[in-house]
Order: C-alpha cells, then sequence, then structure tokens
C-alpha cells in the first residue's frame, strides 16, 4: 500500500516543513513566471527555487493549490494539509499572487518587460464539458460538477438539492456525489453508461460512495434534462447494452430500444471530463493547441512551440492525477533550468537513497503478512461533514505494510 505508506512518512515529518530555510538565488537576472498554483505549477516552482531561480506563482483564485483545494474535497485531502505544503514552497522564496488571472490583470509581455525570461503554464483544465443533450443549461438546478465544488470549497456550503443526480464516473463525479450527501442531500445518484469495472475513479471511493448510501445507475445514458416551471425536476434516461468493442478495446455501450426511464431529481450535475480554460490567451497567441484544447508540447521536454514557454499537467494531457502533475512539474523544472542555462536536456532523473544497506532476509512471519485495511471514519459520523474519511497507519503497521515490499523497510 504505497500510497498509505507515503502518507505516513508525510505525517510525521510535517513539523520538517516549518524548518525549512529560504533557497539560495544563484541566478537573479533570471526570473521564471509560473501560471497556475496547481500541483504542476507548484511543483516546478519548488524545484527551481531550488535551482536557484525567482519564481513568481500567478493564481487567478484566491487560493493556491488549484484542484488541491477547489476540486478535492477537504473529507480526502484536509486543507492544514495542503497549506502546509504550499507554505513549505513559499519559505523557499516562491512568490504566490493570488487574485491574478493572466490576460486580464497582467499581460505577459509586461511580464517580459519585468524581467521573466521563463514561463511555465499550469492553467489545469477547470472547464467542465458539455452534455449535448435537450434541456441542458435550461434548467435553474443544472450546474457543472467543476463550479459546484469550486463553490463549496470556496466555502458555499449549501445543498444543491435534495435529489441530485451526477453524470459521470470519474473522480470528480464521485466527489461531486459524496460532497453532495454531505451538505445535506437525501437521495443522491451517479449515472454511468458503462459498467462498474469501467469507471475511471478509483475504486475505493466508489466503494466508499456505495458504503454512504449513493446509487449507482450502470449501463444508463441520459437522455434529456427535464423541467418545470423553470426549475430541474429530473433526467430521462436510458439502459445500454455492451455491444462492439470501441477504439479504447472497451464494448461499446449501445442504448436499448423502449427502455426509457425517469430519475427525479432537482439538481443535475454533469461530471463527464474537463478541458484548459485558454480563454487567457489572445486570438492571435502563437501557440500550437490540440483539437482537445490543450497545449501542445514536446513530450521530453514538456516546451511549447514558443521560445521560453513550457506547459504540463492537465493543460497538457487533459484531466489526469495529481502525481502525474507533479511528475510534469518536476520534468519542467529541468527543462526551463536547461533552456536558461543554454544546455542540452539529457533526460530527468529520480533521486535515489543515499543508504547502504545490507541484505534483508524474509522471515517466517514476514511471508504470512498481508496488506492492511486502513481505517476509515465511520460512516455514520461522516454525515453533514467534511471529517477526514481515511485515518492513516500507525507506526506498527506501516512497519510491517514496509517489509511486505521489495526494499522499502530499509
Amino acid at each position: 500500500s504505497i500510497c498509505a505508506l507515503k502518507r505516513f512518512v508525510a505525517d510525521r515529518n510535517r513539523d520538517k516543513l516549518k524548518e525549512i530555510p529560504p533557497a539560495r538565488v544563484r541566478y537573479p537576472e533570471d526570473k521564471v513566471a509560473v501560471i497556475g498554483s496547481g500541483p504542476a505549477g507548484l511543483s516546478a516552482a519548488h524545484d527551481l527555487a531550488l535551482k536557484g531561480y525567482p519564481v513568481t506563482i500567478f493564481e487567478e483564485l484566491p487560493v493556491a493549490g488549484g484542484m488541491l483545494h477547489v476540486g478535492i474535497p477537504e473529507y480526502r485531502l484536509p486543507r492544514d494539509v495542503l497549506n502546509d505544503e504550499i507554505d513549505g514552497i513559499r519559505r523557499l522564496g516562491v512568490t504566490i499572487q493570488l487574485n491574478t488571472r493572466v490576460g486580464r490583470d497582467v499581460h505577459i509581455d509586461e511580464l517580459k518587460s519585468q524581467g521573466y525570461k521563463a514561463f511555465f503554464l499550469g492553467i489545469g483544465a477547470h472547464k467542465g464539458l458539455k452534455l449535448r443533450i435537450p434541456g441542458e443549461d435550461e434548467f435553474e438546478g443544472f450546474l457543472d460538477a467543476v463550479q459546484f465544488l469550486r463553490k463549496v470549497n470556496l466555502g458555499e456550503r449549501k445543498a444543491p438539492g435534495l435529489k441530485v443526480c451526477v453524470i459521470g464516473a470519474g473522480n470528480s463525479a464521485i466527489d461531486a456525489a459524496r460532497t453532495s450527501l454531505r451538505l445535506g442531500a437525501e437521495e443522491v445518484h451517479i449515472v454511468y453508461r458503462r459498467q462498474r469495472e469501467q469507471m475511471p475513479a478509483n475504486p475505493a471511493e466508489v466503494d466508499a460512495a456505495e458504503e454512504e448510501g449513493i446509487h449507482i445507475d450502470l449501463l444508463t445514458s441520459p437522455v434529456r434534462i427535464l423541467g418545470k416551471d423553470g426549475r430541474v425536476v429530473g433526467m430521462e434516461c436510458i439502459r445500454n447494452e455492451l455491444g462492439e468493442p470501441d477504439k479504447s478495446g472497451r464494448r461499446r455501450p449501445v442504448p436499448v430500444k423502449g427502455s426509457e426511464f425517469v430519475i427525479e431529481a432537482d439538481c443535475i450535475i454533469p461530471a463527464i471530463s474537463q478541458e484548459a480554460d485558454l480563454s487567457f490567451l489572445n486570438e492571435d497567441h502563437p501557440f500550437h493547441i490540440t483539437r482537445w484544447h490543450s497545449f501542445e508540447v514536446d513530450e521530453t521536454t514538456l516546451a511549447t512551440n514558443v521560445p521560453g514557454f513550457f506547459a504540463g499537467g492537465d493543460a497538457v494531457t487533459g484531466p489526469a492525477t495529481v502525481v502525474r502533475a507533479v511528475a510534469a512539474g518536476h520534468r519542467a523544472a529541468v527543462s526551463i533550468d536547461c533552456y536558461l542555462r543554454g544546455k542540452p536536456f539529457k533526460g530527468y532523473w529520480y533521486p535515489k537513497p543515499h543508504l547502504m544497506v545490507g541484505r534483508l532476509d524474509l522471515t517466517e512471519a514476514d511471508e504470512k503478512l498481508v496488506r492492511p485495511v486502513m481505517k476509515e471514519l465511520p460512516v455514520k459520523e461522516r454525515e453533514h461533514n467534511f471529517r477526514e474519511v481515511e485515518m492513516g497507519l500507525d507506526e506498527e503497521t506501516a512497519r510491517l505494510e514496509a517489509r511486505r515490499c521489495l526494499r522499502c523497510d530499509l
């Protein structure tokens, strides 16, 4: 359980974040601008500061963290944990300018005139995609999952409705459903057009949603949004059966004629996917953009077609994991350093441990160890609050779990 082990180490070392000294500035003339304070932008800024560059992050929102703050609910990522990590990056000397939208409050040409020599575009994917079905956007009570989660995570804690229907099966859909329940919704449905094993969300999150009483309607597709007197009253759906495999290799969901039915709801939340919001760019911008409205970059260096500009995270890949965005930030920092120092990019190497260790001989007891089940807050105690659900591993469990891994407990 690598995720749980990393969390154990991070929890044990949180106090050390307060001891981080400022990084030594070696290249004061080579300022770097990072647009977006999500996991990609924060990681790039962190690494660049350690390499000796003055870094400023420009963030449109009133809080730092991107989707870490306004997308992932507190019951999964407590804000004190996130803020401690961000404060550690600030201590390195990174400046974070909040409430600053590039293209409105400050322009790229202005930043160039202020001495910024390189730019990292880590704007994320905060624009929800449309369902393209009748009734969409016609009635009050229809809201995008990204917008809904953003409002909640910025402090607007009220139930979106008593009967909520979420469309989608990714982590955002699960988050929107579980958040609705915590805010007081009496009945929550998740509608997904394929089968359970094809849901892209973390399986543990799907299990938790069901434990909390959320209904998951599988092999079901939305047909149209129903409304009355200007408000949502439900959604017409149709059952699917699995047909031939599509380009992804998965069997295509095919509507079953005559299987239409209605789910009553006073709130519909689509969470089918997101894309980058590129409206901060001028219409005559020089960047190469893909047909998915993402930045086209060199896969190795993350450089865009414009010299000095690099991009990574969801703005390049589309909605992906936090870990993948963090990795992009690390890679971009290496690329930017190479660009500013005029040296070739030879690849990114992950740091390796420097401990000299002996052979580990597994005991008979080690061979009998099994993966632990992380303790969780009881379902009854999760009602109407955002307390953290996963409680973490205690030291003994962490040590035993590490012995199941190849060399981890060394």
